[in-house]
């Protein structure tokens, strides 16, 4: 199990030697664009190239389009501003209105929306022309 960027990757490495090239193997199903969106993810975070980069065709497709517009929420609500609690309550979960000082504090809804306003600050300010560029 790897963690980077937030996320979980669950790896098998063979005969790795050192020095050598990485290679990806995946296998070709169903689930093929979203593995390929994942091995993308994990590549660039191993390379730090860090922003958000689309898929080749330029489309997003349905999750990450929720996530941008989520983002796109987030931004809009933090100009008003919005509590980070009150935005997730809005995006995220209700209940979060509710959580004690102590049960916010350790939510996982307060990572996720730092975690949403770091990228979508970061989205704004520079990397939402490499998703046009792609379209």
């Amino acid at each position: 199990m790897l963690l980077a960027g937030g996320r979980r990757y669950r790896l098998l490495i063979r005969r790795c030697r050192s020095n050598e090239q990485l290679a990806f193997l995946t296998p070709a199903d169903a689930q093929t664009a979203l593995r390929a969106s994942m091995i993308m993810a994990l590549h660039r975070e191993l390379l730090d190239l860090g922003a958000v980069r689309p898929p080749p065709d330029g489309v997003p497709g349905p999750t990450e389009r929720w996530r941008l517009i989520q983002w796109l929420r987030l931004l809009d609500a933090m100009d008003e501003g919005a509590p980070a609690r009150e935005i997730a309550a809005t995006l995220l979960l209700a209940e979060a209105r509710e959580y004690s000082a102590s049960e916010w504090d350790a939510s996982s809804e307060r990572r996720r929306i730092a975690r949403w306003q770091r990228a979508a600050i970061a989205m704004r300010d520079g990397g939402f022309s490499a998703l046009l560029r792609a379209a």
